[in-house]
């Protein structure tokens, strides 16, 4: 189905980029990014020159578990903030989406966790709280069919995106 597939954590950016839905297929879990993540000029797969936007794509995280999600909610006159646990059904079943603010996905390979951090997002809401999403997974793999434009960043200095 898709037309490339890369274990890649070095040269995909998902900064700035949302998760529209997570969905879970037998014993993996798909992060679905409909408006698609960055791939970096220097990715083997990337053959244009520039770093490039996709079309939609996802993030399937291979015989995984959903560890823990925590909504933080501040209160930005104070510096009081709540924090709310969420499951894997909240992500399943509600409207949000996830604006990811890593430049690239935190995978430990040796203890197989992964670590997402970003603003939780409602639709129709102007609110964003910052959240951290942890799975646990053997193997992480990103994605995609085609590219639709520059990336964001495409002709910055090197030494402001590392």
């Amino acid at each position: 189905m898709w037309k490339y597939e890369s274990c890649d954590l070095e040269n995909i950016s998902l900064h700035d980029n949302l998760i529209d839905k997570i969905q879970v297929d037998d014993n993996d879990i798909l992060l679905v990014f409909c408006e698609g993540f960055d791939i970096v000029k220097t990715h083997p797969l990337n053959d244009t020159g520039k770093s490039k936007h996709t079309t939609m794509s996802q993030i399937r995280l291979k015989n995984a578990q959903f560890l823990k999600g925590i909504i933080h909610y501040w209160e930005w006159q104070g510096e009081r903030s709540e924090e709310e646990e969420i499951g894997l059904e909240w992500l399943l079943n509600s409207s949000y989406y996830f604006e990811v603010l890593d430049w690239t996905l935190k995978f430990n390979a040796e203890d197989g966790t992964v670590l997402l951090c970003g603003n939780m997002c409602w639709e129709n809401s102007p609110k964003r709280e910052y959240s951290e999403l942890r799975f646990s997974c053997s193997d992480v793999l990103f994605n995609w069919n085609d590219y639709s434009d520059d990336a964001w960043f495409e002709g910055w200095p090197e030494e402001v995106l590392r």
